[in-house]
């Protein structure tokens, strides 16, 4: 069998979208103050990977609508690289298409949007951050994009996730380690936040902080990849079996990975779209 050269375009768009996502989550979850160079490979792979999945998902409901038409170039320009705007869109597809269904309810807590604001801003504009602190380009006058995601995401999911119980135990540990070797070791770190780190009491508890972030920060993110997903498998479907539009046809298949309940997203620290999982 024989496919079109529209349905390998898809197809290729959709293992982009796809593996971009699944560097940038595997990336969160090891990002931390000392290697911010992981918080920057999965914004970059964050904001590309759901950026181009939204667009798959606009492409695939104007297709249905227009007996296999697709947008033009011009028209496709329109939407632009705003990935809030993007997901707007795909929440109103999600009604459209999938209301009472399983995982049809847009995620959408504080934590959910945070990350969406610090993707979207970053895919937009402050990428360019550090360069454009030196030659003071237009990026500058935001927050650094490491920094606003710890307000605007890591510090939701402390309050929400990070025990008292935990909070302690992580406490006893970092006293138990300052008095070991706090006295004969030296410590310069800056954290997420711009602060200075220069004890290993607090360095042990900032340890602590970071193991939740990068778990949390990671469900969070996919529970927001998992509802695009179920929607374009749920287009892919419509329109390749329903209207026989044959580039939609498998269109969600690179995706399905994501497709998995939160205990799987929380755990499981590797991902990729390609077997093995």
């Amino acid at each position: 069998m024989t496919f079109s050269q529209e349905w390998h375009a898809l197809a290729r768009e959709a293992q982009l979208a796809g593996q971009q996502i699944a560097t940038g989550v595997t990336a969160l979850g090891r990002a931390n103050h000392a290697q911010t160079g992981y918080y920057t490979q999965a914004f970059f792979g964050l904001s590309i990977g759901l950026e181009r999945l939204g667009k798959l998902i606009v492409l695939a409901d104007y297709a249905i609508d227009n007996s296999g038409r697709f947008l033009t170039d011009a028209e496709l320009k329109k939407i632009g690289h705003n990935i809030a705007t993007l997901l707007d869109t795909c929440e109103v597809l999600s009604v459209k298409y999938r209301a009472g269904k399983k995982h049809a309810e847009r995620p959408n807590d504080t934590i959910h949007q945070g990350a969406v604001k610090t993707l979207t801003e970053f895919g937009r504009l402050s990428r360019y951050y550090n360069l454009d602190l030196i030659v003071q380009g237009k990026s500058a006058a935001l927050t650094e994009p490491i920094e606003a995601w710890w307000k605007s995401v890591v510090q939701p999911i402390l309050s929400k996730h990070y025990s008292k119980r935990q909070q302690e135990k992580d406490k006893l540990n970092a006293t138990a380690l300052a008095k070991l070797i706090g006295d004969s070791s030296y410590v310069l770190h800056q954290n997420e936040e711009g602060r200075t780190i220069d004890s290993i009491e607090a360095l042990a508890l900032r340890t602590g902080l970071t193991s939740v972030a990068q778990k949390y920060g990671r469900l969070y993110t996919l529970q927001i990849v998992r509802w695009l997903v179920f929607l374009l498998s749920d287009l892919s479907h419509i329109g390749a079996y329903e209207r026989r539009i044959e580039p939609l046809l498998g269109l969600s298949e690179p995706f399905v990975v994501f497709m998995n309940e939160d205990n799987l997203l929380l755990s499981r620290k590797t991902w990729s779209v390609y077997p093995p999982y």
